[in-house]
């Protein structure tokens, strides 16, 4: 019953650590991300193990298992799911500024290292929401797939924030209506849907694309004839 819960502060707590120790201590943020994630899924694995867990619940929480929802968790899962779409939306150009250029938006005067942590802490609530369907491990595939394909159709940041999240709502249904019939994980199934739509619209976009043969001598016909010695 506390598994939610818990989880939403161990992932606060590591975000706030990850800020933490890139901002403060010599280590780049990939080094610090791989520490603390790998950190935490030993952790985790030993702590189910202590606790009297089994492999089914471990797999549960790793790539998910919409059996395991409960209404508790549901009710927590859409406060969380509104509180990350209300700061994210909320703090949009601040966001967006610190994202494409620290540097810039500090000499703007905005508060860089809060806001930085603000993406860390919507990150791990995101995680959080999504672990019991879609699992630890492939949660930050539907966190950077929707974007990517977003970012197929359009340049603007307020067009691909909307078309990633309509495309995330989109492969979640799509995916947990499958799985509802037929008996297979359903983050693998969301995933697969969603690296398989930028898949098809990434070969669409290369085909309409693709430049078409141009003449480089225009002014020259196609049936010179080079006389080599003449």
């Amino acid at each position: 019953a506390l598994a939610v819960p818990g989880a939403v502060v161990a992932a606060l707590a590591g975000a706030v650590l990850i800020e933490f120790l890139r901002d403060r201590v010599a280590l780049s943020g990939d080094v610090v991300l791989a520490l603390l994630f790998y950190g935490g899924i030993a952790g985790g694995v030993l702590l189910i193990g202590i606790a009297g867990g089994t492999s089914a619940n471990l797999t549960a929480y790793l790539f998910g298992s919409i059996s395991t929802v409960t209404t508790g968790d549901l009710a927590l899962t859409a406060a969380l799911s509104v509180l990350i779409l209300a700061v994210g939306l909320g703090l949009r150009s601040a966001l967006f500024s610190v994202s494409q250029d620290a540097e810039f938006a500090r000499s703007s005067g905005l508060p860089v290292r809060q806001l930085n942590i603000a993406v860390a802490v919507l990150a791990a609530l995101t995680v959080t929401v999504a672990m019991r369907v879609v699992g630890v491990l492939l949660v930050s595939a539907l966190m950077i797939v929707p974007v990517a394909t977003a970012q197929l159709l359009t340049t603007s940041f307020r067009r691909t924030m909307a078309i990633a999240m309509a495309l995330g709502v989109t492969v979640c249904v799509t995916g947990l209506t499958i799985t509802y019939w037929n008996n297979v994980s359903p983050g693998a199934t969301i995933v697969v849907l969603a690296i398989a739509l930028y898949a098809v619209l990434g070969l669409a976009r290369g085909l309409v694309s693709r430049p078409s043969p141009t003449d480089p001598h225009p002014d020259q016909a196609d049936d010179v004839v080079v006389n080599g010695g003449r």
